[in-house]
């Protein structure tokens, strides 16, 4: 079971890459069309308005929409991609395939039900009468999908027929038909059969919908009424899923489908809180972003909770080893406070003292993202890199408490990890006498140590002429492996038997992982390489070929 979540958690991150790009080019292009913005710069709008670099960065403000306003086909395409075993490029066409022939057959019942491309405009049903927040609530429920009127089923439609035609392209692409159909087997069966599914999938959304879609929206009201518990709650649970990578899950829905609220934006109804800090970030009227959209917690967590413990573990280090963990630790909160890549320092601490991760940091994570939104705080993300669309417009951010919760988090959380790692003699970088333990911990590594069954390999991790290769052997080799991909930090592999994969030990001294996991009976791992990963991952799948 937990195999296949992780694939289903890898397949839901394909897209993932594009809507951090796509944010980007949104808040930089919203920020430089915004008169507001331009007249506050010192800059003419007039003349501005009509110039090259205006064009050039509506342009950029295009690009962005042309992300989040298609993210159901993105997720169909991505999901089924991801999950097809063999020949991804029929997968993914078949999914496009599908993904018109359901939209066409729910634009096709709506129609003949009497249902009229209006009732997916908020701005329109008002005008006819229908008071504000009823409109919003009906609207809620249509879209206009590639030029289609349809049920806007968005992400979750997306990974639902993604999961469907992924599964049809690893049964069907290999039939076989009689000689005077030749021409249609094999890969070209999947498409057709894909068109018959995405015909039933869209006669059963007509049917389901509704009742989903109000599903949706009185959560996301639950979630509000019960305030800033389900804020703690939510910050919570998301940080207890991470070690397993299954913390899409929970925040793709959120950020994508209407489980994270829905408002009109500029007369167009928009889903999810992240589409709404976006969609307000590019947006040229006034007015601050969302505040309850479980992102400001973020930026307390990267800027001071992760540098707390980094600090508490470079303070309670032995002195001979301090100069070695500033080393380690200096670049990993970097690419922290940077990028939001977290794994690294997580890993250090959550390998060697799980209690400390789920009895101490998720809760001061889930706190620290009630406080701020208990005082207001209202920003995109936590990192500098989504930071920057941001920044260039502070009308539309509110970040002043950032300026004493920062610090209290900071002071708070590194009390309490030097005292915890002191008294309980939690052996983090540099509290060893050997110095070749200054490093990142796995699991299997720590319990080694604490039994005394240490074999004494203390070699480096240098760089091993050829990485891709070593995974593999170090995976048991190609015919043991059934597939390979990555997220944002992590390798994760799904392997036939568990029994042939080295040694953590090999992984973290002589393959470069900062560490591994193993999910369930062991056939899923997520390796963790940090930043570089996506190049490893390509390096290893060319070694594998067609695998």
């Amino acid at each position: 079971m937990k195999e296949k979540m992780q694939t289903f958690g890898k397949a839901m991150l394909v897209p993932i890459s594009l809507v951090a790009i796509g944010g980007l080019l949104l808040g930089l292009g919203g920020a430089f069309t915004s008169e507001s913005t331009m007249t506050a710069l010192g800059i003419h709008w007039t003349s501005y308005s009509h110039s090259v670099f205006f064009n050039f960065f509506n342009v950029l403000k295009a690009l962005g929409n042309s992300i989040f306003d298609n993210l159901s086909i993105l997720y169909a395409v991505g999901v089924t991609f991801s999950l097809a075993k063999h020949e991804k490029g029929w997968a993914a066409f078949s999914a496009a395939v599908a993904f018109l022939a359901m939209n066409a057959t729910i634009s096709t019942l709506l129609l003949a039900k009497g249902y009229t491309p209006d009732m997916a405009d908020v701005a329109a049903l008002i005008k006819s009468g229908v008071k504000p927040m009823v409109a919003a609530k009906r609207a809620a429920l249509f879209t206009n999908e590639l030029g289609f009127f349809t049920y806007r089923t968005g992400v979750f439609g997306g990974i639902v027929l993604g999961l469907v035609i992924s599964w049809i392209h690893n049964h069907f692409y290999k039939t076989k038909l009689p000689t005077a159909m030749a021409f249609f087997s094999g890969t070209r069966t999947v498409p057709i059969l894909s068109l018959l599914a995405g015909g039933a999938l869209g006669f059963i959304f007509y049917f389901i919908w509704p009742p989903i879609g109000s599903l949706f929206t009185n959560f996301s009201l639950l979630v509000s009424k019960i305030g800033l518990i389900g804020t703690f709650l939510y910050r919570f649970v998301y940080e207890s899923l991470i070690p397993f990578g299954m913390h899409p899950l929970l925040s793709l829905p959120m950020h994508w489908t209407a489980l994270g609220g829905s408002m009109v934006i500029d007369g167009k109804l928009v889903v999810g809180n992240a589409a709404i800090q976006l969609a307000q970030l590019a947006s040229p009227n006034p007015g601050k972003l969302l505040v309850k959209a479980y992102m400001a917690g973020t930026g307390v967590i990267n800027f001071a909770i992760y540098p707390a413990i980094a600090l508490a573990m470079y303070k309670t280090a032995l002195a001979q080893n301090k100069k070695k963990v500033a080393g380690l630790l200096i670049p990993t909160i970097v690419s922290t406070t940077l990028f939001g890549i977290t794994e690294p320092i997580l890993f250090t601490f959550l390998f060697i003292a799980p209690w400390m991760y789920w009895l101490v940091y998720a809760p001061i994570a889930g706190l620290a993202e009630a406080i701020c939104e208990f005082f207001k705080v209202s920003i995109y993300q936590g990192n500098i890199k989504d930071w920057i669309p941001c920044l260039l417009r502070p009308e539309k951010i509110y970040i002043l408490p950032y300026l004493w919760i920062m610090p209290i988090f900071f002071i708070v959380t590194f009390i309490v990890f030097r005292f915890l790692i002191t008294k309980f003699d939690v052996k983090t970088p540099g509290r060893e006498l050997e110095a070749s333990t200054v490093k990142l911990y796995s699991k299997k590594e720590y319990e080694e140590k604490q039994q005394k069954d240490q074999t004494g390999d203390n070699s480096s991790k240098e760089e091993k002429p050829d990485l891709a290769s070593a995974i593999i052997d170090g995976l048991g080799g190609k015919d043991n492996i059934e597939d390979v991909d990555n997220c944002i930090s992590r390798l994760r592999v799904i392997v036939k038997d568990p029994k042939k994969v080295a040694p953590d030990s090999v992984w973290t001294n002589n393959l470069n992982a900062l560490g591994i996991i193993h999910l369930g009976d062991g056939k899923a791992l997520q390796i963790v390489y940090g930043a570089q990963v996506a190049s490893i991952a390509v390096d290893v799948r060319d070694k594998l070929g067609d695998y």
